[in-house]
């Protein structure tokens, strides 16, 4: 990475409050760039930058008002594009159409923001979720490349708007008549500090780290579906030293991407949750949920491009050095 590249320059950080966002806006400050977040708060949460609040400018706001992406754009070199409508598995299949409706409208006003504004650097935060359901039906299903996303035929509606997204942002640029260069990564697995610990609407890991923490005074340590699904993870160190790269590589291209940023390494559901287990340190058995329908049965994707495209990149930490520090984050903030 080319020391001092971030030095100075002006960065928005759209749903910075929220998991990646926060840790992202905390390594900019590092880079001693000047920075913006704009958030709703809807799941961002301002006390994960409260060591950065001396240093950042925060925006409170909804992305779905073209006004606030137009301010949120002013006068700034690079936006990374995080914010958007999340949850778990039941959340994504009972709130569909929201998913989709609200997470296309604001890629479509911040993209368009940032061209108005003459934005130079624009990244974009996809995910693997783009990538069609039959690909992903067996735990040991072949790692998915970047070209597999077509024929498009997404699991989740959070897919569909990733993709249209995707697609607004190249359309745009092999148009020819935009002064914004953009990065594309689809994300997968990535796991750290600052992660939802609801448990309907987190995500794997900082579920089973809460479940594990308050067993058995919160209940069974219960994992949904046979254990046998497979998933990739990679901490959101890996995954930020990747984002920065991919903008620097704009200099010298108007469009990096997509590519798949995570890891190639598989682990099981089952194993995922004993892994976490034996952090703890503590006996506790496992209440399987069987009754739950799994939508993706191995979800795992290539990430050799990512290496070609930004200087051999590859995650630096390992998944149990990664969850230590995610079990000991997750039981300090259970606490206060």
């Amino acid at each position: 990475m080319a020391p001092d590249w971030w030095k100075h320059r002006r960065v928005l950080v759209t749903g910075g409050a929220g998991f990646i966002g926060s840790n992202l806006v905390a390594r900019l400050v590092r880079e001693e760039a000047q920075v913006r977040v704009v958030d709703n708060l809807e799941r961002g949460r301002q006390e994960y930058l409260a060591a950065s609040q001396n240093d950042i400018e925060f925006l409170h706001g909804d992305l779905k008002s073209v006004a606030v992406c137009e301010s949120a754009c002013h006068e700034v070199d690079v936006v990374f594009h995080l914010a958007s409508k999340v949850g778990g598995i039941r959340y994504y299949m009972d709130r569909a159409g929201d998913v989709f409706r609200e997470n296309t409208l604001m890629d479509h006003n911040m993209w368009s923001a940032a061209i108005r504004a003459n934005v130079p650097y624009y990244f974009y935060a996809s995910s693997a979720h783009v990538y069609p359901g039959n690909l992903q039906q067996s735990p040991d299903s072949p790692l998915i490349r970047e070209e597999q996303a077509y024929p498009a035929s997404p699991e989740l509606s959070y897919g569909w708007a990733k993709l249209i997204g995707e697609q607004l942002i190249q359309y745009t640029i092999n148009q020819g008549d935009c002064n914004t260069r953009a990065a594309i990564a689809r994300i997968i697995g990535s796991y750290g500090p600052n992660q939802d610990l609801d448990l309907a609407t987190g995500s794997c890991i900082p579920v089973f780290c809460r479940r594990a923490i308050r067993y058995p005074d919160e209940g069974p340590f219960r994992v949904l579906g046979t254990g046998a699904e497979t998933r990739s993870y990679h901490f959101v160190s890996d995954t930020i030293d990747a984002f920065l790269l991919s903008v620097q590589k704009l200099e010298g291209s108007l469009l990096v991407g997509p590519f798949n940023l995570g890891s190639e390494e598989r682990i099981s559901i089952g194993d995922l949750a004993r892994e976490v287990i034996a952090v703890s340190g503590k006996r506790i058995d496992i209440d399987w949920d069987t009754s739950h329908r799994t939508l993706i049965w191995g979800q795992a994707v290539a990430c050799d491009l990512a290496s070609d495209l930004l200087d051999g990149w590859k995650h630096q930490v390992s998944l149990h050095d990664g969850l230590s520090i995610c079990y000991k984050h997750i039981s300090d903030r259970l606490r206060t």
